[in-house]
């Protein structure tokens, strides 16, 4: 007689589960152990342990061999769905296949690190993984690394110094910084000079701001810093603003020819070495081996590393 008592986990191993689960499948002990590779004495004594614990008799004999009684089959459905979710998260990585998955990337990019891929990258995925479809978010000032932990965001693109521990990077392009001003302006007639520099109003686009701090130190330094005129949250309003002012803006040489084809603006080169910096991409180590992140990052280094 079995006297029914609480089972808790910790009283099972992996080899019990195994168990259950195989003699609910075969009926016969002899094969369950056959299957699990122990001898059949030892099986019917990892029963026997089993029914002191659960107090049940779990399998019963009959003309067919062993059926399991209601608590048995409830413990034995428990057992199989467990390894089928173990055997489905040993499973190696499934391909990506980008041409037939409608998956949606999520990525960090300022308003500049948007200009200068998104065309390329779009037109990329509408050949490539036309299903597939791209979130873009604004970085956060605040522990950007967070979501890329969690997976809510695959990838980042830019100058970051606060993803590091937990963090893999790659490097895209070296960029570094230029002055645009309206075409006819001024001061800039005959080219760039420190003085023509100090004497113009400027303005400042500060979003995330971490690569743009190098500048700033640079232009203290050279006696050059002085308070903007205007501050933006972001560059996109500049081409408007830069082409109908006086205004100088220091801002990414690239993002700087994106915008000589939308206004009539001069670059120039600073009147001081302004230290370029690695555009990179980002993601958490805990996806660095699934393959559509790996698609994504392929992606990136494709149409962009220089």
């Amino acid at each position: 007689m079995y006297n029914m008592h609480i089972m808790h986990i910790e009283d099972l191993d992996f080899g019990e589960i195994r168990l259950i689960a195989a003699l609910s499948e075969l009926r016969k002990l002899s094969a369950a152990a056959a299957r699990l590779g122990l001898s059949q004495s030892a099986a019917s004594h990892a029963l026997a342990r089993l029914r002191n614990r659960t107090g049940d008799p779990l399998f019963v004999r009959g003309v067919a061999g062993f059926y399991p009684t209601p608590y048995g089959e409830r413990l034995s459905t428990a057992a199989r769905k467990a390894i089928d979710i173990l055997l489905d998260g040993l499973a190696p990585n499934t391909a990506f296949d980008p041409m037939s998955s409608g998956r949606r990337f999520n990525i960090y990019a300022s308003d500049v690190g948007q200009m200068v891929v998104l065309p390329k990258l779009l037109a990329f995925m509408a050949e490539q993984a036309p299903q597939a479809s791209l979130r873009v978010l604004p970085i956060p000032l605040d522990q950007p690394g967070t979501a890329l932990a969690s997976g809510e965001v695959d990838l980042a693109i830019g100058f970051f110094r606060n993803l590091t521990t937990g963090f893999r990077q790659s490097v895209l392009f070296r960029e570094h910084y230029v002055c645009v001003v309206r075409a006819d302006h001024p001061n800039f007639r005959s080219g760039m000079s420190a003085e023509a520099f100090a004497k113009s109003p400027r303005a400042l686009a500060d979003a995330s701001g971490m690569s743009h701090t190098v500048v700033e130190d640079e232009l203290k330094r050279h006696g050059l810093l002085a308070a903007p005129r205007l501050t933006l949250p972001q560059f996109m309003v500049l081409p408007l603003v830069i082409a109908n002012s006086d205004l100088l803006v220091i801002m990414p040489s690239r993002l700087a020819k994106a915008f000589s084809q939308l206004v009539s603006i001069k670059i120039l080169e600073p009147p001081v070495l302004l230290r370029p910096y690695d555009i990179k991409i980002y993601w958490h180590e805990r996806f660095d081996r699934d393959s559509s992140s790996r698609w994504l990052r392929r992606t990136f280094v494709e149409l962009f590393r220089e």
